[in-house]
This record gives structure tokens, C-alpha cells and sequence, in this order.
């Protein structure tokens, strides 16, 4: 049972007061009157706790990591992002040169702790949580350009600031590693929800060895007495009171953010200062008013003429819903949508020039997928293909997505062409708050309205940094790198059934067990900020982690146009097209499994030179 727990903010502001001192985003001068900060144990854990979203805040850019780097997410109101495009430039920095503020928060609390006169059993806290912290934003630089300037000391007037980069990723996660391992030894065991806790440390602990070891090989230097993947899997095991929740849906709105069994750490924001407009669910919400709906045309319309009125910006693709499983009627077995026994039976593929003539589309080239393209009508008049397609899917399908047929906030949702939530509410090809794709979310979506989502109503929120099921399937991961395929497709079992309501996988070859892994990873943590970093640590593993290629080689899923579906309004018939905006020119370059060294900070600190930019990015 977790307890709501409202974070102090005293003290915050004061983080505010540092600023830049050459190129460092930070004053080694600035000070705290002692009697203010250091003497009480209040005013510690205020401060302990005002440096929390610094280090919360780096796991929590969902949508930089689904809709800027991958094709999750489809931008409703722009071009396909540059970044996913392989546009980025050796000037892109990624956060190098921008946490020292937060690093030398946890430095000074570790210093200070030290000759703190307050119980020893809060210094030993607090001096964890501090490690912990600055673990967390150096896993962050870590997993993004491999090498860091390394600061584990407050900064004075008399020190050196041209600090170097780490010699190599190897000392680079050697420092995660050590802070982690020696923090988590004195967290609580239970602490208010958002506070830092065993827990909390043995779930990040699973993921960064994951990511380390892809990285390093497994470099025996950074294990402690055991390999990378196995330490892993003992962090996993060592988790105590947390469970699946049966209710996936729950996990991420109001109905499970303080009692759900699952979650291990989150953020959380109060009503009492939070608007929807500080929260995911502005930018995930549409603007679909019953006024603007009859205006093109589309319909039904909504019983509340004024429910959906947010600023929607992405939307989730279909190759995002292609991996939400339907469990075939006949075989029992779970499948992709388009293999299902119940949908080829009932239906029959129909070419580019059919459904051209066939389907009201907004442009000929959506057609042009080759590959990806897909186009199919039903066999017997009366038929729904919708429901062909969206019954007897995965569960997190229905939790997680909103679709053709879907009910959300209490309305009735259509997405065939001209429906209530298409793309057809607006004449534009897009620019509008409107589903692009023809699909919306549903998770993370609170649902508590009274009486409706805008921009300006007061809400609670939270957001999962850590939960079981994401340590699950970690430790299948860690499991299959050790080639211990039944335990790991027993372990990824555990999400896919509870979670997903689908049969066992089955699978008993390393490559089926990687395929089934895959996908549970990607349907299970969609939104959770894991796709794109799941699929560069694959990629450096390489071989049946993706697709057979070398370790470093291109990543597939990188490289894919974004897709979408147009439904015919009688639902006899759709195609799946290619999203335009630049959606077709995705790309990924090897050199993109690390970001560059900014050349700002090249040119700015003297102890760094062009010989240190990752390579690729000369």
C-alpha cells in the first residue's frame, strides 16, 4: 500500500539561484546559510527531495523517446522530426553540458552529510538518495553519449573547471555502478510514494547493467564478482512486496497511481498547482468540438459537444498496433492481427489500384509503401472488418489505444473515414489537433473529468519511472543473453499473460524466444520512454536480438515508415498507407547508437578535444 505523499517544496526555488560559470551550467561560490539547509533533518530532506525531478525528470520524456526517435508516435502537426531522419549534426548536444546543477546538488548533500550533526540513520539515507540521483543522471549521459565529464566533488573557486570526459564507457559506468551499488544497501525498505527506496534501486540497478553490458561486452572490470546480465536478474529476485496488477490499465491513471501492487517508483503532481496543460494528457487528448466535426463532415456526434478539446500532437502508428497480438479462434494460438484464422477467412486482400479506387484517401502517394502497404476487403457483405481486426487482441491493446469502435470518456469513437476521431476533421493533411493515424491514446489518459479535459482544469497526475513488470522483462532479457531460453520465455510470460490475457509464448529456439520478447517489450512499455533505447541495446548485441545482423549494425525498426489505416465507413473495407510529412525518410546510421560530443563543449573546455568525438561525428 502505497500513502500519497505531497514532496516539500522549500527550498526549491534556491536550486534556481546557480548559474553559469564558463562553460559549466553552475557556480562553485554559491552557498546555503547552514541554520537553513544542513543543521535540521526537515530542512535536509527538503532539499534532498528538491533534487528529485532532477534526476526523475530524465525518465520521463516519453515522447521525445516514442514520436522524436521512433515511429511509436506519429507527429499530428508537423514533419517527421529530423532526428529520426538522421539529421542530427555534431552541435546536438544531448544534455552534456546542462546537469551540473543537479550533479552538484548530490555532491553537496554527500559532503555534507558527512559532518551533519543529524541522526546517522537519516545521513546514510540521505547520502544514498544523493547517489542514487547522480547515478541516474550519469546512466542518462551514459546511455546517450557513452562518455561524461565525471564531477563527484563540490566544485570551489580554486578548482580546475576544463574537467576531461571519462576515458571510455567502460569508467563510465563503472561510476553509475559503484554509486548504485553502494546507495542501495542503505534505502528504505518502504518509503512514501516518490521517495527512493531498495526497490527503486534494484529495479534501475536491472536496467543499467542491461545497458552496460550491451555496451561494454560485459567487460569484466565493471562486474562484482558475477556477469552483468546475472547481477541483473539477482536485482529482479531481490525485489520484495510488488506484483503484477492484473488491471494494466489502472497503472497510469487515478484508479492505481497509489495502490497499484506494480509500481516501484513514481512522480507524482498534485491538483492543488497541476493543470492539464502541465501534464502529457494536453499534448494526448484531441480537439475534436462537435462544432468542427460538422463542419467536414464527420460524425457521429458527441453526446458531451465539448469533451475533446486539447492540443493533440502525436498519435500512436499501426506499426505500433501490429504488435498487439489477437489470439486466433481456431488455433488458440496469439498472432499478428492479419494471420488470425478469423481475419483471413472472412476477408480477401485487394491491390494499390483497388483500393485507389475503392478507399477516400487524402493523397496517392500514402499508397506508395511497398512492404508496408496493405489493403484488404471483406468477403460477405455486413461483415465489420473492424471488428476482424480489434477483437480478441492483447488486452494492453484496448487498455493502451483508442480505436474504431473504442468507447473513451464516455463517447462512442469511430475512425473510419469521416468518423468522429479521423483524420478528416480537418482539411488539412494535418497542422490540426487531430488524430493523424486514425488511432489515440488511451494510456496515461486520466479519466475522473468533471466535466471535461482542458487545458485549464486542475488535476492530479503521475508518471511510472520504475514498475515489475518493466524488472520482468528485464530479467528475461538478461536471461535470454545468457541462453537460458525456457527461463526467459517463463519470465516473459508472466507480462505476457497477466498483463495481456494471451497464451503462453511457446517458443523454444533463441531466435522465437528473441521475435516473442520483442514485441511483449515494445506492447508493454509503450509510453514508459524504453523503445528506442531497448532497440540500440539490441542492435549492439546484434545476432537474434536484430535480425540476425552483426553486433552495431543498422536497426530495422529505425528505418521503417511511419503507417497508418483509413477504414471505409461501412467497415467492408481499408487500406494501411504510408503517413506523409516526410514520414518515408526515416533512417539510422551506426553512429547514432551514441550521440556526439557537442562541439560547443569541445570549443569551450580545454581538457576536451576533436580526438574525443564519438566516432561518426568528426
Amino acid at each position: 500500500m502505497k500513502h500519497k505523499h505531497i514532496l516539500p517544496i522549500l527550498l526549491m526555488g534556491a536550486l534556481g539561484l546557480q548559474s553559469c560559470s564558463d562553460f559549466l551550467d553552475t557556480k562553485p561560490t554559491e552557498g546555503y546559510p547552514e541554520t537553513t539547509v544542513w543543521e535540521t533533518q526537515g530542512t535536509v530532506d527538503a532539499f534532498v527531495i528538491g533534487n528529485y525531478g532532477n534526476a526523475f525528470g530524465l525518465y520521463e520524456w516519453f515522447s521525445t523517446w516514442d514520436k522524436t526517435f521512433t515511429n511509436n508516435m506519429v507527429n499530428c502537426r508537423a514533419d517527421c522530426p529530423g532526428e529520426a531522419r538522421g539529421l542530427i549534426e555534431n552541435t546536438y548536444d544531448c544534455g552534456l553540458n546542462s546537469r551540473f546543477t543537479s550533479i552538484r546538488n548530490c555532491n553537496l548533500i554527500i559532503e555534507k552529510m558527512k559532518e551533519s550533526s543529524i541522526p546517522e540513520a537519516y545521513k546514510a539515507r540521505y547520502t544514498a538518495e544523493a547517489k542514487m540521483m547522480r547515478a541516474m543522471i550519469y546512466f542518462d549521459l551514459a546511455r546517450k553519449a557513452g562518455r561524461y565529464i565525471w564531477v563527484d566533488r563540490v566544485l570551489n573557486t580554486n578548482d580546475e573547471f576544463n574537467l576531461p570526459l571519462t576515458k571510455d564507457i567502460v569508467e563510465s559506468y563503472q561510476h553509475v555502478l559503484t554509486d548504485l551499488r553502494e546507495a542501495i544497501p542503505n534505502l528504505p525498505e518502504e518509503a512514501e510514494a516518490g521517495r527512493l527506496t531498495k526497490n527503486a534501486g534494484y529495479a534501475f540497478l536491472s536496467e543499467v547493467c542491461l545497458t552496460a553490458a550491451a555496451y561494454t561486452n560485459d567487460n569484466a572490470s565493471l562486474q562484482a564478482g558475477k556477469s552483468l546480465y546475472q547481477e541483473a536478474i539477482d536485482a529482479v529476485d531481490a525485489l520484495k512486496g510488488v506484483s503484477l496488477d492484473a488491471n494494466y490499465e489502472s497503472i497510469f491513471n487515478q484508479d492505481g497511481a497509489y495502490s497499484s501492487p506494480e509500481i516501484i517508483l513514481a512522480q507524482y503532481w498534485s491538483k492543488d498547482n497541476t493543470t492539464v496543460q502541465g501534464t502529457d494528457m494536453i499534448n494526448l487528448i484531441p480537439n475534436l468540438l462537435n462544432s468542427n466535426l460538422e463542419k467536414n463532415g464527420c460524425g457521429p456526434l458527441f453526446k458531451n459537444p465539448d469533451i475533446f478539446e486539447c492540443w493533440l500532437d502525436h498519435t500512436p502508428s499501426q506499426n505500433l498496433v501490429d504488435d498487439y497480438l489477437v489470439i486466433d479462434q481456431e488455433t488458440g494460438k496469439a498472432v499478428r492481427w492479419y494471420e488470425a484464422s478469423q481475419f483471413v477467412n472472412n476477408t480477401t486482400p485487394i491491390s494499390r489500384d483497388e483500393a485507389i479506387a475503392s478507399i477516400e484517401h487524402k493523397d496517392d502517394a500514402e499508397f506508395d509503401g511497398g512492404q508496408y502497404f496493405k489493403a484488404f476487403k471483406v468477403k460477405t457483405a455486413g461483415t465489420n472488418i473492424s471488428d476482424l481486426m480489434y477483437q480478441h487482441r492483447d488486452k494492453r491493446f484496448d487498455a493502451s489505444i483508442v480505436h474504431d469502435g473504442s468507447t473513451y470518456l464516455g463517447e462512442n469513437i469511430t475512425t473510419y473515414t469521416r468518423g468522429n476521431f479521423s483524420r478528416w476533421a480537418t482539411n488539412r493533411y494535418a497542422n490540426d489537433h487531430v488524430p493523424l493515424t486514425n488511432y489515440a491514446m488511451r494510456k496515461y489518459i486520466y479519466t475522473n473529468w468533471d466535466p471535461r479535459p482542458f487545458y485549464n482544469v486542475y488535476t492530479d497526475y503521475h508518471k511510472v519511472i520504475f514498475r515489475y513488470g518493466r524488472c520482468l522483462l528485464n530479467k528475461a532479457e538478461a536471461q535470454l543473453r545468457l541462453n537460458k531460453v525456457s527461463d526467459a520465455v517463463a519470465t516473459l510470460n508472466l507480462t505476457r499473460q497477466t498483463h495481456g490475457g494471451l497464451p503462453a509464448s511457446e517458443a523454444s529456439t533463441l531466435a522465437d524466444a528473441w521475435k516473442d520478447y520483442k514485441i511483449e517489450r515494445r506492447v508493454e512499455l509503450f509510453w514508459e520512454g524504453d523503445w528506442y533505447f531497448s532497440l540500440l541495446r539490441w542492435g549492439k548485441y546484434g545476432q537474434e536480438a536484430n535480425d540476425g545482423k552483426a553486433p552495431g549494425s543498422v536497426i530495422n525498426e529505425l528505418t521503417e515508415p511511419a503507417t497508418f489505416i483509413e477504414i471505409k465507413p461501412d467497415h467492408s473495407a481499408f487500406y494501411i498507407g504510408n503517413v506523409q510529412l516526410s514520414n518515408d525518410k526515416r533512417a539510422f546510421d551506426t553512429r547514432s547508437y551514441l550521440f556526439p560530443i557537442p562541439k560547443s563543449l569541445i570549443q569551450a573546455n580545454s581538457a576536451i578535444n576533436e580526438s574525443d568525438q564519438n566516432p561518426g561525428w568528426e
